[in-house]
C-alpha cells in the first residue's frame, strides 16, 4: 500500500502542473480493488473584436460600431486622417474547461517609421481597459496581461476600445505610416498551480 500511495500522490503532482482538471472515480469489488479515473481538462481560448462600419461625412470617413455582438477576426480600415478615432476592441474569450491566465501581444507593423512619427507607439492604443497591464515591448512587439483568472466560459474586457492616430502627424508623416498594421495575439495558460499570471507566463515561456 505505501507504494501505491506513493505512486498516486506523483500522478496527483504532475496533473496539477501539467494543466488538468481532475476528476476521480472509485470502484470497489469483493476483492477491494480501487480504480482511479482521471479526466483531463483543457485550455482553449478565442479571440475576437467588433465589426465596424465605415461611412463617408463631410468631415471624412467615420467608422461605426453598429452591433457590439457582431464579432469579427479583423477590421480594415481605410481613408484615415490625423485625429481620426479607429474603434477596435479585441477580447478574449475561455471556450475551453480550465480557467486560465491570459496575455496579449500586439505587434505593428511599420515600426520604425511609427517610432519616428509617434515616439511611444502603444499610446494610440488609448486607455487599456479593467484587469489589463502592459508588461514590456520586444521588438515591435508590445506585451499585455489580465491580471486575474478568467474562467471557463468567461471573457476578458476589451484591452482597448478605439485607436487614435494623433492628431498632430503632418501630411510626410501619415504617408510614411501609410497600411500599417496592428496585429494582435492571444495566448494562454492554465491557472491551476500557479499564484499569479507573472508566476504562470514565466512557466510558459521557460525553455
Amino acid at each position: 500500500m505505501k507504494n501505491r500511495k506513493k505512486i498516486l500522490i506523483l500522478a496527483l503532482s504532475m496533473i496539477a502542473v501539467f494543466a488538468a482538471a481532475i476528476t476521480f472515480a472509485y470502484f470497489t469489488d469483493q476483492s477491494d480493488e480501487v480504480k482511479n479515473t482521471f479526466t483531463m481538462g483543457n485550455v482553449e481560448i478565442d479571440l475576437d473584436e467588433a465589426k465596424i462600419s465605415e461611412a463617408s461625412t463631410p468631415n471624412g470617413t467615420a467608422w461605426t460600431v453598429p452591433d457590439p455582438e457582431d464579432r469579427i477576426k479583423a477590421n480594415s480600415y481605410s481613408g484615415i486622417y490625423p485625429g481620426a478615432e479607429l474603434p477596435k476592441d479585441p477580447t478574449v474569450h475561455n471556450t475551453g474547461t480550465n480557467p486560465a491566465y491570459v496575455r496579449v501581444k500586439v505587434t505593428f507593423t511599420k515600426h520604425a517609421e511609427l517610432l519616428a512619427a509617434i515616439p511611444d507607439p502603444k499610446t494610440i492604443l488609448g486607455t487599456l481597459g479593467g484587469g489589463w497591464s502592459y508588461v514590456g515591448v520586444s521588438g515591435s512587439t508590445y506585451e499585455f496581461r489580465f491580471a486575474t483568472v478568467l474562467p471557463a466560459g468567461g471573457s476578458t474586457n476589451a484591452l482597448f476600445s478605439k485607436v487614435t492616430i494623433p492628431a498632430s502627424l503632418d501630411s510626410e508623416e501619415m504617408a510614411s505610416i501609410s497600411g500599417f498594421e496592428i496585429k494582435i495575439i492571444a495566448e494562454a495558460i492554465q491557472s491551476q498551480g500557479f499564484a499569479n499570471v507573472t508566476e504562470a507566463f514565466a512557466a510558459y515561456d521557460a525553455p
